[in-house]
C-alpha cells in the first residue's frame, strides 16, 4: 500500500522538463522514437527507485496495478450495493440455498484484513481473475521473448503497458503521440485509483464498516440525491403546464 501511494503522489507533483519525442534525423522521413522517460515521469522520486535501469520494468508494473486497481475502485462499492439485492432476488425466486457472503464481514466487501478473503465460494472468482491475468501475461512474455527480451526485460523503444489487447479498439485508430497521451491519463487515473482503494481498504479496517455506508454520498446515483430530484421536478412539471388546459397536460 505504501508503494501504491508513494508512485500515487507523482500525480500530483509538478513535471520535470522532459522530451516527449525525439526523432534520429531531422528527415521529415524519420521514424519517430521514445523518450523511455516521458511517460509517468513527474520528477518526483525522493527514494530513488526509478533509476535509468529500474524506470520502464517499474513502470509497467505501476500500470499493470494501475489497471488492477481501476476496476476494484469500481467494483468494490458496486458489490457492496449490488450484491444485497441480488442475493434477495435469488432467494425469492425460489433459490432458498443461496449464500451471502457478505454476512462474514457485515457487509464490507471480503478483503485480506477482514477475513473475507477465506470463504470457498470466492475462490472460483479468484481463480477466473487470476487465470485471465495470466493468460495476458504469458502472451506479453512471449511477445518479449521473440524480441530477445529476458521475462523480467522490457523494450525501451515500444509504448508501456501495450498488451495487444483491445476489444473496445479505444486506441487502435489513435496515433502513436495521441497513444502517449492517453498512457499518461491511463497512469495518473491508475494512481488515483491505487489511493483510493487503499482508503478503501483502512476505512473498513479501521472504521468496521462498508465504505458505501461511512460515505454514502460519494456513491448514491444521482437520481436518488433530494435536491436534484427536486430541481427535475421543478423543472419538468414547469415544461408540462406549457401545454395545458385548465392546469392539466395533454
Amino acid at each position: 500500500m505504501l508503494a501504491a501511494a508513494s508512485s500515487s503522489a507523482m500525480a500530483f507533483a509538478p513535471r520535470a522538463p522532459l522530451v516527449r519525442m525525439s526523432v534520429d534525423s531531422p528527415a521529415p522521413e524519420a521514424v519517430p522514437t521514445l523518450d523511455v522517460r516521458s511517460i509517468g515521469d513527474f520528477g518526483f522520486d525522493p527514494l530513488g527507485l526509478g533509476d535509468d535501469e529500474k524506470f520502464v520494468p517499474f513502470r509497467e508494473a505501476e500500470i499493470k496495478h494501475g489497471r488492477l486497481a481501476m476496476l476494484a475502485a469500481v467494483a468494490w462499492p458496486l458489490q457492496e450495493i449490488l450484491h444485497p439485492i441480488l442475493v434477495d432476488a435469488a432467494r425469492s425466486s425460489g433459490f432458498g440455498g443461496t449464500k451471502d457472503i457478505l454476512v462474514a464481514t457485515a457487509g464490507k466487501s471480503p478483503s485480506l484484513l477482514n477475513g473475507g478473503l477465506n470463504q470457498w465460494e470466492i475462490a472460483p472468482t479468484l481463480a477466473v481473475a487470476v487465470f485471465a491475468a495470466s493468460v495476458l501475461e504469458k502472451k506479453d512474455v512471449d511477445r518479449r521473448a521473440a524480441s530477445g527480451l529476458k521475462f523480467n526485460e522490457y523494450s525501451k523503444s515500444e509504448l508501456p503497458g501495450d498488451l495487444s489487447f483491445d476489444p473496445l479498439r479505444i486506441t487502435r485508430s489513435l496515433s502513436r503521440e495521441e497513444k502517449v497521451e492517453f498512457l499518461e491519463k491511463e497512469l495518473l487515473n491508475g494512481r488515483v485509483a491505487m489511493l483510493a482503494v487503499t482508503a478503501y481498504v483502512l476505512e473498513e479496517f479501521v472504521f468496521q464498516t462498508p465504505v458505501v455506508r461511512y460515505t454514502p454520498d460519494l456513491f448514491r446515483p444521482l437520481i436518488f440525491s433530494d435536491s436534484f430530484r427536486a430541481f427535475m421536478d421543478a423543472s419538468f412539471s414547469a415544461a408540462s403546464m406549457d401545454a395545458s388546459i385548465d392546469g392539466i397536460a395533454y
